[in-house]
């Protein structure tokens, strides 16, 4: 009913041009024949009120039949659909239709073959990261073999070669990982101070060569989450507090409530004016030479997993005076 009577509003300026014209066969009448008046203008009246409703039904049913063909086509957008839809037009406005889409018909080709070779990059990345990991895994496998044999110096710099690479080998996995249609999580019950611990060791090296003070706090605080996903998260908070260490270098892990995983670092931190744009793809801020060789990817992907796992992060830093990140996750009863 609104339809039609939108249909009304939208012609009522062809009512009343015919209301006009009918005035004006009215004052012709009168002047001819006074007597006829009466009943041929009533007639007249009423013969254009109908003609004019007969029209607006039957262009109520035509828009009807246009939108229904519209619909049907918007569902499911095949040659057979988009022919009904363009016999419901006619003249130019079919024409018009027609080549609207030929070329809605052409972008989609042409954005099925963008996707299909996107996904095809995809799997290449993928796949290339995953193979990286087997001369990372012989790396350290000969590096922990030689490590009391090589000098110092070249020891750590073959460790931390052999760390950035897995880093961003791992980067790259996660991104593709968050980016792809399914997620492939797998959450189970796991305790927090065991994971911290994993990711610990896995830095040791590292730690080490800086002379960090590592302190966790945690206890049996348990978490519902996937395995190498926290691994992720943990493991770019911890590389972040490496790159970006002061002297006597700090980095503590401690629970805030049953829910909160608190880690904190006193390192060179981070500039106020940047703090709301570090989970941004590609920001790095400004903060020292190191900061600026960053690639903003980590802390990005961070917030991306965090969020597949319904995990809240905040952020709190002062130049100079360290980073601390707390990480809220689901409670859940084991």
């Amino acid at each position: 009913m609104k339809k039609f009577t939108g249909i009304l509003r939208e012609h009522a300026v062809w009512l009343l041009f015919m209301l006009l014209c009918d005035a004006f066969f009215v004052g012709t009448l009168w002047v001819v024949d006074a007597r006829a008046i009466g009943i041929l203008s009533l007639s007249l009246i009423l013969f254009t009120i109908f003609s004019f409703l007969a029209v607006c039904a039957y262009l109520w049913t035509r828009e009807h039949r246009i939108e229904k063909a519209f619909s049907d086509y918007l569902k499911n957008s095949d040659a057979s659909q988009a022919q009904i839809f363009l016999n419901r037009h006619k003249g130019g406005t079919k024409t018009r239709l027609k080549v609207l889409l030929e070329l809605l018909e052409k972008n989609e080709q042409e954005k099925g073959m963008l996707i299909a070779q996107n996904e095809e990059y995809e799997e290449y990345v993928e796949k290339w990261a995953h193979e990286a990991k087997t001369p990372i895994a012989l790396l350290t496998m000969i590096l922990d073999n030689n490590r009391d044999t090589l000098p110092p110096d070249m020891a750590y710099k073959i460790e931390y070669i052999r760390s950035n690479l897995s880093e961003s080998v791992e980067q790259m996995l996660q991104y593709a990982r968050v980016k792809g249609e399914r997620k492939d999580y797998l959450l189970e019950k796991l305790r927090l101070k065991d994971a911290v611990d994993e990711v610990i060791e896995d830095y040791r090296p590292l730690l080490s060569e800086k002379n960090f003070t590592v302190i966790n706090e945690l206890n049996e605080e348990r978490i519902f989450a996937d395995r190498r996903a926290l691994r992720f998260v943990l493991g770019q908070i911890v590389s972040n507090a490496i790159k970006y260490s002061s002297e006597e270098p700090e980095l503590k892990f401690a629970s805030e409530g049953p829910d909160k995983l608190v880690i904190s670092d006193n390192g060179i931190g981070v500039k106020a004016c940047d703090l709301p744009f570090i989970f941004e793809r590609g920001f790095t801020g400004d903060t020292g030479a190191v900061r600026k060789k960053a690639t903003g990817m980590g802390l990005f992907l961070v917030k991306k997993v965090a969020d597949d796992m319904k995990f809240t992060l905040d952020v709190a830093s002062e130049t100079g005076k360290g980073f601390q990140i707390v990480v809220q996750y689901p409670m859940v009863e084991f």
